[in-house]
């Protein structure tokens, strides 16, 4: 019996101390993988900060701008930034019309833009930023291909509340004018109404201020060159965009918005246009035409917990139209409009937030609704054209295998009061960067 009690009692000592032994081990490993890991964390601090902006690129918007087109405001330190994004459609038409005449529409496939943005930061106080559109993949004679600035300010930041910038600027209405860089928004094609009535996208040379306060309430307020109304017609005033190229300044135009984003995830906001675009024009008995437009917008953009909604509502007035009509050889229908109006609504829901949480890809169904007409009113003496009140239905899906692309697929079931539209299938892909 005692020799059982000190079998039993070396065996319970040598199992304790293996244990112990064990412990201890478990304890040195425990302690060390501690230490590789603080090792680790310290190292990918270091590489921070001798990277800097290059680590990790923060892809916020800035000022109402796209997320590529606001990467120079997250550059923290002096020097150059670059951006992009770009895009690549194939359309599909229908053979036929609504009213089942022969469409004479091709199928085509376009590499429709690749935009770089180049922006500088001299130092704490100075920016530079740009854009330069490639559109149409090539630039040559016969080809519809084309280079162009689509924007090229001087930033001066005074402080959030004030800034002031000059040089060439996106007119601040509606949603797509400014945020139109293809992953932030389902379709793909940009909303016809904001094309047609605001016309986006639209820029000016000019100057002006921008600011914001920390509650979410954001101002723009330009002093730009006007838009030149002999470039109007009954389908808008889209062509009367000077664009900043050698502009006619004759007429001046002030551009301002107002939005609150202090919520995540909500920007509501209106803004507007005013001021003469008769520019040089005279009629036959050499009196100035004025052709003073007012245009506002209203929108509202909801994106959170999966779901996102954004709506937009567009409407424009002209003076002068009868002389402007007589002067630029318009008679019948062919009238431009005294007052233009458009809205849309654009709705989808990320199905995948429902099944797997905390992933990075995206798939969400959408549909759109957008009703236009750039001949709400015209001059008594004219006509309305009825193909020009439109309605446009879109059905599709975006599908985003990380945050910066974004695969579309869509169809645009589009109608008119003559009954002439052609309906179309589109597939696009899409990135910025």
């Amino acid at each position: 019996m005692q020799a059982m009690y000190h079998f039993v009692m070396t065996g319970l000592i040598f199992v304790f101390s293996v244990n112990l032994l064990f412990a201890q081990q478990a304890t040195k490993q425990d302690t060390l993988k501690e230490l590789v890991r603080r090792v680790n964390i310290l190292t990918e601090e270091i590489e921070k900060v001798k990277l800097g902006d290059v680590s990790e690129p923060t892809y916020t918007g800035e000022f109402g701008m796209g997320p590529a087109a606001s990467k120079i405001y997250h550059r923290q330190k002096n020097g150059v930034s670059l951006a992009g994004y770009g895009e690549i459609v194939y359309t599909n038409f229908s053979n036929e019309k609504d009213d089942g005449s022969p469409a004479a529409s091709n199928n085509q496939i376009d590499f429709l833009r690749n935009i770089i943005y180049v922006g500088y930061r001299f130092n704490d106080r100075f920016i530079f930023n740009s854009e330069i559109e490639f559109e149409h993949a090539k630039v040559e004679d016969g080809a519809e291909g084309e280079v162009a600035v689509e924007f090229g300010y001087i930033e001066a930041k005074i402080n959030p509340l004030l800034n002031f910038r000059a040089g060439m600027l996106l007119m601040p209405i509606g949603i797509i004018n400014e945020l139109h860089e293809p992953p932030t928004f389902h379709g793909s094609l940009r909303p016809e109404a904001e094309k047609r009535i605001i016309p986006a996208t639209w820029r000016a040379n000019g100057l002006g201020f921008v600011g914001k306060t920390e509650n979410g309430i954001g101002y723009k307020l330009y002093l730009t060159e006007s838009l030149n109304a002999a470039g109007f017609s009954a389908n808008g005033i889209r062509s009367g965009r000077q664009e900043g190229s050698k502009a006619i300044a004759e007429d001046l135009a002030l551009t301002g918005r107002l939005n609150y984003a202090g919520i995540h995830g909500v920007d509501v906001g209106a803004s507007f246009f005013v001021g003469n675009t008769g520019q040089t024009l005279v009629d036959s008995a050499g009196s100035a035409i004025n052709a003073g437009l007012t245009l506002f917008a209203i929108h509202a953009i909801y994106a959170r917990n999966g779901l996102e909604v954004r709506g937009l509502y567009a409407h424009s007035s002209l003076n002068d139209v009868g002389r402007l009509n007589r002067t630029l050889g318009f008679s019948g229908n062919k009238s431009i409009g005294e007052t233009q109006s458009g809205y849309y609504i654009n709705a989808a829901y990320d199905v995948l937030s429902l099944f797997t949480k905390g992933t990075i890809q995206y798939l969400a169904p959408f549909i759109q609704y957008e009703k236009f007409n750039t001949q709400d009113d015209v001059p008594t003496g004219f006509s309305k054209n009825p193909a020009l009140d439109r309605t446009n239905i879109t059905l599709g899906l975006t599908y985003k295998p990380i945050q910066n692309v974004a695969f579309k697929i869509d169809y645009i079931n589009r109608d008119n009061d003559a009954n002439t539209a052609v309906d179309q299938f589109n597939l696009a892909v899409t990135y910025l960067f």
